[in-house]
């Protein structure tokens, strides 16, 4: 037996596993907003895609979204460079897509404030802020704004939830 052939190194695997997460997380990223993006469709709106009607932001953010995670599926399948041992990179896609589904589920019970609040200070969080009273503030002023901008300036309703607002 000839060991002309090198044993593969211990990093190398886990440079691959590592790969091999990253690639599984861009493909539920765009299973994921394929699917939202088919769901936007199902919005009623007498003005089609009429950028004062309900479906034009929603129809926005996920293309966008979409297009975001076929490029991180590129780059995942391109990428051959090897990270440090301290490699996170597919939890941030893999947390922040969680959190997207757990806010699609929590929105109508608890409310679009009470929701996007806690979804702006959890992704904060996730993708490394470590300022716990800033990002809840953050939080907080960003999620009153999206709200007022939709209710008074577009005339959308969001969901009351146990605010009632």
């Amino acid at each position: 037996m000839s060991t002309t052939e090198e044993p593969v190194k211990a990093s190398e695997v886990e440079v691959e596993a590592s790969r091999l997460v990253r690639i599984i997380a861009a493909v539920v990223l765009v299973v994921l907003s394929g699917t939202f993006l088919v769901g936007v469709f199902d919005i009623r709106s007498p003005k089609g895609l009429d950028p004062a009607g309900p479906r034009f932001f929603p129809l926005l953010v996920t293309v966008a979204w979409l297009l975001l995670s076929i490029g991180y599926l590129v780059e995942g399948l391109r990428s051959t460079r090897i990270k440090g041992d301290g490699d996170r990179s597919w939890f941030e896609p893999v947390a922040l897509s969680g959190l997207l589904v757990l806010y699609a589920f929590l929105v109508v019970p608890l409310g679009y404030l009470i929701s996007t609040a806690l979804l702006f200070f959890v992704a904060a969080r996730v993708l490394g802020s470590r300022q716990v009273v800033r990002d809840i503030i953050v939080a907080v002023v960003m999620a009153v704004v999206v709200y007022i901008a939709f209710t008074q300036f577009l005339d959308i309703s969001l969901p009351e939830g146990v605010l009632g607002l």
